[in-house]
C-alpha cells in the first residue's frame, strides 16, 4: 500500500495512490519500509551519496548517482548487487521500470541489500571489544 505522513502521522492512502509526502525532517530512514525501491541523493555533487544503508536495511534496492567512490557501503552494496548507480535521468527510468516488471529480479537485489546490511552489522560490539581488550579506557 501507499502511505501518506502529516501531523497526524502515516495514514494508509487510498488504492492505487503510489505517491509519500512528507512534511517532516528526520523521518525519511524510518519511511524507507514502505518503499519498493529507494533512490538515495546525493550521489551527483561533490558531497557523495547520502545514507545508503538506511534504505538496505529494509532490504530495498538502493538507486543513487555516480559520485559514491568514497562511501565503502556505496561500493559494497553495488558489488553485492542491493545497489545500482545510475548516470543520469533515463537511466534511472530504465533500470526503475525494469526492477518494477520484474518481481524475481526485485527481489533478489532487495535480499541482496539487505544480506549486506547484516553481515556488517555488529560494529560497536567488535569496537568495544577491543577498547576493552586493549584496556584503553581506564578510571
Amino acid at each position: 500500500g501507499s502511505f501518506f505522513y502529516s501531523e497526524m502521522g502515516i495514514t494508509e492512502m487510498p488504492p492505487g495512490t503510489h505517491v509519500l509526502i512528507i512534511d517532516n525532517i528526520g523521518m525519511l530512514s524510518r519511511l524507507y519500509r514502505y518503499a519498493d525501491i529507494a533512490y538515495v541523493g546525493g550521489g551527483f555533487g561533490s558531497d557523495g551519496v547520502h545514507n545508503v544503508l538506511e534504505a538496505a536495511v529494509y532490504g530495498k534496492p538502493v538507486i543513487f548517482g555516480p559520485e559514491y567512490e568514497k562511501y565503502i557501503e556505496a561500493e559494497g552494496l553495488i558489488d553485492c548487487g542491493g545497489a545500482f548507480s545510475i548516470e543520469h535521468a533515463l537511466e534511472l527510468e530504465k533500470l526503475v521500470n525494469h526492477l518494477l516488471a520484474d518481481d524475481a529480479a526485485l527481489a533478489v537485489a532487495g535480499k541482496s541489500a539487505g544480506d549486506f546490511v547484516q553481515q556488517h552489522s555488529g560494529a560497536a560490539k567488535t569496537i568495544v571489544g577491543y577498547i576493552q581488550e586493549k584496556r584503553l579506557l581506564m578510571s
